[in-house]
């Protein structure tokens, strides 16, 4: 018996690749007029002290967004996109700053202001089969919002509803179809659709094609392009491939850890980057500074959202750090060992002490004396420098004792520098106003680049 599911090649043509979208995606419509202006905006998620301090998911971002342009956001997963988006759109409630439209700052607004802006403002979400609700018909999902907002009369929801599927690239029939009936592009369509029911002016799109085929993540970004010109859309753009960014973006923005660290014109971010977590980003394409360059993979994983570095954010990873000049010459083994032993003093002198204890007693495992395990882990097989050596062991004696932070201390005073203190500021790097946030952008430091460069090849 026929299950009634429509295939992929009912209703999206064939023959489209994702890289055959680079001459017509980037959008050619940004009018240059800005529509939001996002400053210094923040949101932690406190749980009143019960795992310690608040997370910061979005740490002080700030942009404009321009009409009619394409902005992309990419970082490593858990790097504050999404919440950056959904905090814009109202859906999470920004802890401080603000994100002025049409001169008014929507995350003060409430009421009728409030519904304004959420038929000026919508969002395209990741997952299509998560996101589209299965005892609904297609027709009642996209009129949803219409229904919601009251819009006109039923007749004219019923008409804005045929108009929408159209305009998305399905049928008439697929009206009275359920979503476990399409394939998984022709969902995101119907979400799509959902997006534009109330002629909204910008649109969050958080990953709208990751969970897609190649050749359907063509058609999608095909069909966003189109939808951007025929109704003059602005679009967020959040996403972790770094090929389907470049080839719809106008501009991007590069986060890290709550932070954007650069963002400026695609093209330039992309064939020239300024902030070395975007050079490590991007190195990740095969290929993409030239065929004898490679990978840089970066040691360890972010630090907590709860317990970021004090200084630069990227200080912990970051293949280009400014070093003190009497250590500049040790090897990239060793100061990435001396990095992952100061994260380890960190997280345990913020540690709930009690808690780390349970655990530590349901392994069978003292607390304290498996630092000197971690120690002999980190630089067993490493040649020290004899004062390098003195310098570790008397943190970790410092640590066996109790004083994680007077053993991270010392470790931040003896192999720290400037990115350790100081949160660099917005470097403009280009005529485009291009910025970077790098102390290496500073007079008197060599380009980032240059020393990622120069220690790769050591």
């Amino acid at each position: 018996m026929s299950t009634g599911r429509t295939t992929p090649d009912e209703t999206e043509s064939t023959g489209a690749s994702t890289a055959e979208t680079a001459a017509t995606s980037q959008s050619t419509a940004s009018t240059g007029e800005t529509l939001l202006d996002v400053q210094n905006l923040k949101k932690y998620y406190d749980d009143d002290g019960l795992f310690g301090d608040p997370v910061q998911a979005v740490d002080g971002v700030s942009f404009d967004l321009r009409k009619g342009e394409t902005l992309g956001v990419v970082g490593e997963s858990g790097c504050g996109k999404t919440t950056l988006g959904r905090t814009i759109l109202g859906l999470e409630e920004a802890t401080d700053g603000s994100v002025i439209a049409d001169g008014r700052d929507v995350t003060e607004i409430s009421g009728a202001e409030r519904r304004e802006w959420q038929r000026d403002a919508q969002m395209v979400f990741q997952d299509p089969d998560s996101s589209l609700n299965d005892r609904m018909t297609v027709g009642e999902i996209i009129r949803e919002p219409l229904d919601a907002h009251d819009w006109q009369t039923a007749e004219d929801r019923r008409a804005r509803v045929f108009e929408l599927i159209d305009k998305v690239g399905l049928r008439e029939e697929h009206y009275y179809r359920y979503p476990h009936q399409f394939s998984g592009g022709q969902r995101q369509r119907i979400g799509i659709a959902r997006a534009l029911a109330l002629e909204p002016e910008f649109i969050v799109l958080d990953e709208p094609v990751s969970a897609l085929d190649v050749s359907v993540q063509a058609r999608i970004i095909n069909l966003l392009d189109r939808l951007q010109d025929d109704l003059g859309l602005t679009y967020l753009f959040i996403a972790h491939d770094l090929s389907v960014v470049r080839h719809i973006c106008d501009r991007v923005a590069v986060m890290y850890l709550g932070n954007v660290v650069e963002l400026g014109e695609t093209e330039a971010v992309y064939t020239d980057p300024a902030h070395p977590y975007t050079v490590s980003l991007l190195s990740a394409i095969p290929g993409s500074f030239g065929p004898d360059r490679d990978r840089i993979t970066l040691r360890g994983t972010p630090p907590s959202p709860r317990d970021p570095p004090q200084g630069c954010r990227f200080v912990t990873r970051c293949p280009a750090k400014v070093r003190p000049d009497e250590y500049d010459e040790l090897s990239e083994a060793a100061w990435s060992s001396i990095e992952s032993l100061h994260t380890v003093f960190r997280a345990r002198a913020n540690a709930d002490e009690s808690v780390l204890d349970r655990l530590k007693a349901m392994l069978g495992r003292s607390v304290r004396e498996d630092v000197a395990e971690t120690r002999t882990d980190l630089f067993g097989g490493l040649d020290l420098p004899s004062e390098v050596g003195s310098v570790i062991d008397e943190a970790v004696d410092r640590a066996r004792t109790g004083d994680d932070e007077g053993a991270a201390e010392l470790l931040r005073e003896e192999f720290g520098s400037v990115c350790n203190a100081e949160q660099p500021d917005e470097h403009v790097v280009d005529a485009d106003g291009r910025f970077s946030k790098c102390v290496r952008h500073q007079d008197g430091y060599d380009d980032p680049g240059a020393v990622i460069e120069r220690r790769a090849n050591r």
